[in-house]
């Protein structure tokens, strides 16, 4: 038995299929069955169901589960301890969504390249919920995004949360009072992509208390919410100190509600068991940076936009 053989079980008892497996470990499909066949003959048994379209342990491949996951976990471990900054290398593909994808990402990768020029980051910029589906994919090693994730596949930790608001331009004429639930449905209302968390956010907002709005808007950017709810075409969902220079200028208010949006709550995924060390050091990273400004908000200004 070797290394190779319970990284290819780790991997297809994660991702589901050989083929998965071959892809995320950069081999072809026949070299992971080989390593199968091989680890399966030494043992005696059959360590997968392959009768279906995916490949499912059987008992057997179950209990040899278990010690594929400590052994690569204290590979990892064994490389993070044992081996020098100059010796980390590899590959780390990270997956943010838009808003750091133009705020911390930038220095996050200067400061990898400066001091483990061995790392290389491949980031894809999406969805939180394009986000989530990679990473139980196994396409993606870290991410950092909205919303919930319950997978025992990954570990997901809380990095913070940014406070909603309803923002609207004056000349709509909503009431300076607190608005109730049912008093703002009967305005038109912008929100993010439609299966979005924060579409989702603001329906529950809604459904709490019984309503529906007449007229839900979505769209994906938050920049062009706040426009669109300059140009008076509806109340907009987002935070705040995204349009403090709006709000500064009068073109904006933040309307006030009898209940509070809820907050957007923001955490670092990545794979519980069998992640790189280079994959580990990227997530810490990415923890220590977020933790230097202690507030996401800071990061939906517009000084920090570059706008």
């Amino acid at each position: 038995m070797n290394f190779r053989q319970f990284e290819a079980i780790y991997w297809i008892a994660r991702l589901g299929s050989f083929h998965a497996a071959a892809r995320h470990l950069k081999t072809s499909q026949p070299a992971i069955s080989a390593r199968i066949r091989e680890i399966e003959r030494e043992l005696g048994v059959e360590l997968f169901d392959r009768s279906g379209r995916s490949a499912r342990p059987t008992a057997k491949g179950h209990e040899l589960l278990h010690y594929a996951e400590q052994i690569m976990a204290m590979s990892a471990e064994i490389q993070q301890r044992v081996g020098t900054k100059e010796a980390l290398s590899g590959l780390v593909r990270l997956g943010v969504t838009a808003v750091p994808a133009v705020t911390w990402m930038p220095t996050l990768l200067r400061r990898l390249a400066r001091t483990y020029p061995g790392i290389v980051v491949e980031f894809a910029v999406d969805s939180s919920e394009t986000l989530q589906a990679r990473m139980l994919r196994g396409e993606l090693d870290v991410a950092f995004m909205a919303g919930p994730i319950s997978s025992p596949q990954v570990t997901a930790e809380s990095l913070g949360k940014v406070d909603m608001a309803w923002l609207a331009s004056p000349d709509l004429g909503l009431p300076l009072a607190p608005m109730s639930d049912a008093d703002m449905a009967l305005w038109p209302v912008i929100t993010d992509a439609s299966g979005s968390h924060l579409n989702e956010l603001a329906t529950e907002w809604f459904r709490a208390e019984g309503v529906e709005p007449g007229r839900h808007h979505s769209c994906s950017s938050l920049l062009t919410r706040i426009q669109l709810a300059v140009a008076g075409l509806g109340v907009a969902m987002g935070p705040a100190s995204a349009a403090s220079r709006e709000l500064a200028a009068g073109t904006l208010r933040v309307v006030a509600t009898r209940r509070p949006l809820p907050a957007m709550e923001y955490r670092i995924v990545y794979a519980g068991i069998g992640l790189s060390p280079a994959a580990k050091l990227v997530a810490l990273q990415v923890k220590d940076l977020i933790g230097e400004t202690r507030d996401l908000q800071l990061y939906y200004s517009p000084e920090a936009f570059g706008r």
